[in-house]
């Protein structure tokens, strides 16, 4: 069984600050916020790797434990009512949904994903 680290490799490391412009332009998103020592992430991570390959996508990644955007992090979690992780998030032109729920099953996360 893979690690959380070993699956979240194969996302895109990101930062706040690099989505914000993402959504801006109106760019579609597709963003996991989560952390290692999350069981719930350690549950979920796995799933979503599968669609992600299964479906050929480009999902990018933020570590919410990570110091340096810790602030960002936060303001970024308020801004969008991401209250924990996992957490899932869809952005295109102009338009942003969320889900935290690491019970999704993988089809749910493809409609979820769209």
């Amino acid at each position: 069984m893979k690690t959380f680290a070993e699956i979240v490799s194969n996302f895109n490391p990101t930062t706040v600050e690099t989505l914000q412009s993402k959504f801006v332009q109106g760019e579609k998103v597709v963003l996991f916020l989560g952390r290692a020592t999350c069981p719930y992430c350690q549950r979920f991570a796995p799933k979503l790797a599968n669609v992600v390959e299964a479906d050929g996508l480009t999902i990018d990644f933020i570590n919410s434990e990570e110091a340096t955007q810790l602030e960002s992090i936060q303001n970024f979690r308020h801004q969008y009512e991401i209250k924990t992780v996992p957490a899932l998030l869809v952005a295109e032109n102009g338009q942003v949904k969320v889900v935290c729920d690491s019970s999704l099953s993988e089809d749910e996360i493809r409609t979820f994903i769209g």
